[in-house]
């Protein structure tokens, strides 16, 4: 029973350990330094706290393989996490060769701000539509388009910094 509990232990603070350092490097390639740091600090201590149990006896082979299966879980878990957060901003742009003004109308209806742009094509003229937005907000966006001209091209680009934008007033920090 105790090998089973610590083999348990050793999994759980591996899925949290991974989750917690997937999630620092998502925030370290964001330039979120502070809560970079916070983070990968904690997956840190987590892991010292996890490896020393599996050290002790490298024969046990239920721990090594809780170790490795928690790394996966981890993984899998901190992409979920980051993903559910949505930090950061996206870049959407959207090549429409008939409905770009549609696009543009549509988003800009929804609240968003939106830069619409000519350009040229393999088969002639096109509208280039560019809106920044929180990734919490890129289905909504994605919808709007689709639903304003489902041939269109979408390209989703997370922009790294984005400065004097606009942005809905539901959006707007307080």
């Amino acid at each position: 029973m105790a090998t089973v509990l610590q083999a348990l232990l050793i999994f759980v603070l591996r899925v949290i350990g991974i989750s917690l350092s997937t999630v620092a490097t998502i925030l370290t390639v964001q330039s979120r330094k502070l809560l970079a740091v916070l983070t990968g600090s904690l997956s840190t201590l987590i892991y010292v706290v996890a490896i020393a149990q599996v050290v002790t006896n490298l024969q046990n082979v239920v721990n090594v393989a809780a170790y490795v299966i928690g790394f996966g879980v981890g993984t899998w878990v901190g992409m979920l996490l980051e993903e559910r957060m949505a930090l950061g901003f996206s870049e959407i742009r959207i090549i429409s060769t008939d409905n770009g003004d549609a696009v543009a109308a549509a988003l800009r209806a929804a609240g968003f701000g939106v830069t619409q742009m000519e350009g040229r094509g393999r088969a002639g003229s096109v509208s280039i539509v560019d809106v920044f937005v929180p990734r919490r907000n890129l289905q909504t966006v994605l919808k709007i388009a689709e639903e304003a001209d489902p041939q269109a091209i979408v390209n989703v680009s997370e922009a790294r910094a984005v400065q004097r934008a606009y942005w809905r007033p539901s959006d707007r920090r307080r």
